[in-house]
């Protein structure tokens, strides 16, 4: 893959606001890898990884993929075992899959938890605590010691799971497409 690579950005966590970004502060990024991911529609989403250091330390991964349109609320799905979010800005809208959902706005938010999010959302993996949407993007915080192949699969899961949040051309739920067959690799 052709993937630009920077020890540090100070700017980009700043991007975003919930998920780790709100636990611990922006920090920044480190050893970013930037570039893109295949979608099954043959096109390709613009890709972050990166280290995120927070009060200088490293606190763990962050992989972040560009969707097609910014959602209408911020949503977090995290695993049960993981810890409630702490923002006052977010409330509880039910379970996703095998994930809690929290959001900034129930009643935008509700029509994108779908059936095929949820598959997307069981895609991710259970070794990743917390991913969540806010924008047009759709962001998965892992553990620090992830390694490369792990990050390749997770990064085409994220693409699944922005996928399966984009607005129909009506303005409504998902994209409109059949849920993407799961992507599995060794």
């Amino acid at each position: 893959m052709d993937w630009d690579f920077t020890d540090t950005d100070p700017m980009l966590p700043s991007r975003w606001r919930f998920g780790t970004i709100h636990q611990g502060g922006h920090g920044q990024a480190r050893n970013l890898a930037t570039g893109r991911v295949p979608a099954p529609d043959g096109s390709r989403r613009l890709a972050h990884v990166f280290d995120h250091e927070q009060a200088g330390r490293i606190t763990g991964a962050v992989a972040a993929v560009h969707a097609a349109a910014a959602a209408p609320a911020a949503i977090e799905l995290r695993l049960a075992s993981a810890p409630l979010p702490d923002d006052a800005g977010l409330s509880p809208v039910g379970t996703v899959g095998s994930r809690v959902a929290f959001t900034t706005d129930a009643v935008a938010a509700r029509p994108l938890l779908t059936p095929e999010l949820a598959r997307a959302v069981e895609e991710v993996g259970a070794d990743i605590p917390l991913l969540w949407v806010e924008d047009a993007w759709v962001l998965a915080a892992a553990p620090g010691d992830i390694t490369p192949e792990r990050t390749q699969r997770l990064l085409l899961a994220l693409v699944d799971v922005a996928l399966a949040v984009e607005p129909r051309q009506d303005g409504t739920g998902n994209s409109g497409q059949p849920p993407p067959a799961p992507r599995r690799s060794g």
